[in-house]
């Protein structure tokens, strides 16, 4: 059955740019929220409801999982950060750019993460009577996230 234009898009189908490392395929991304915290205002004689004002907005981070692959180019990036050098050398805080894909692997979402650098890198379990895939993750802060 053909995909109709009001169908959601599904949430298997997406990849991450993240600025200086090239377009990463990972299996879960959590943590894309945006939340504006509220000031309730009791105004005197108004005393069936108070007033809301909106607040600043804060932002979750983002974490990304996948398989583990050859490259450490994920730990590298997260070690720069730990030692400062996202501050000395602007092309390590990057906008990374998550990407929904439709069924046929065409861009449809895209969702700007304003200079994000990671905070925390996790390896995976390594268990020797295990048989799952080595699994891992990286956490990253950022300053906002921009619907394109």
């Amino acid at each position: 059955m053909a995909r109709r234009s009001t169908d959601p898009y599904a949430g298997y189908r997406f990849l991450l740019q993240l600025g200086v490392l090239p377009a990463a395929g990972f299996a879960e991304c959590t943590g894309l929220q945006a939340e504006t915290k509220v000031l309730d205002y009791v105004e005197g004689g108004r005393n069936g409801t108070t007033l809301k004002f909106p607040e600043a907005t804060g932002y979750s981070n983002v974490v990304l999982k996948r398989g583990v692959g050859l490259s450490n180019e994920l730990l590298y990036w997260q070690l720069d950060a730990a030692h400062g050098l996202f501050v000395l050398n602007p092309r390590l805080v990057v906008n990374t750019a998550i990407v929904l894909q439709d069924e046929r692997g065409r861009p449809v979402r895209f969702w700007l993460l304003k200079r994000a650098f990671p905070v925390k890198w996790t390896g995976p379990d390594l268990k020797a009577g295990a048989n799952e895939v080595a699994i891992e993750s990286l956490e990253l802060a950022h300053e906002g996230i921009v619907p394109l």
